[in-house]
């Protein structure tokens, strides 16, 4: 996942950088859409990071109380 994330980030300043030396208004709405759908996905594989960051710890935590609660049992 954070290889497509950095995949699209590189993507996203590539366009950016066309974007200042295009003089066409076809070309610049053509690779301001591009960028927008590009960043979209980006700021989607940073949530989904995010989630998993927070995800994770939550499961060995609660994996660790039910264990001590079934041996104090």
């Amino acid at each position: 996942m954070n290889a497509l994330g950095l995949y699209l980030a590189k993507e996203s300043i590539g366009i950016s950088d066309a974007l200042e030396h295009v003089e066409s208004d076809e070309v610049i709405a053509k690779l301001k859409q591009k960028d927008n759908f590009y960043t979209f996905f980006v700021e989607i594989v940073i949530i989904l990071d995010c989630w998993l960051v927070l995800f994770i710890p939550y499961l060995i935590i609660s994996n660790f109380i039910k264990k001590n609660n079934l041996s104090k049992k």
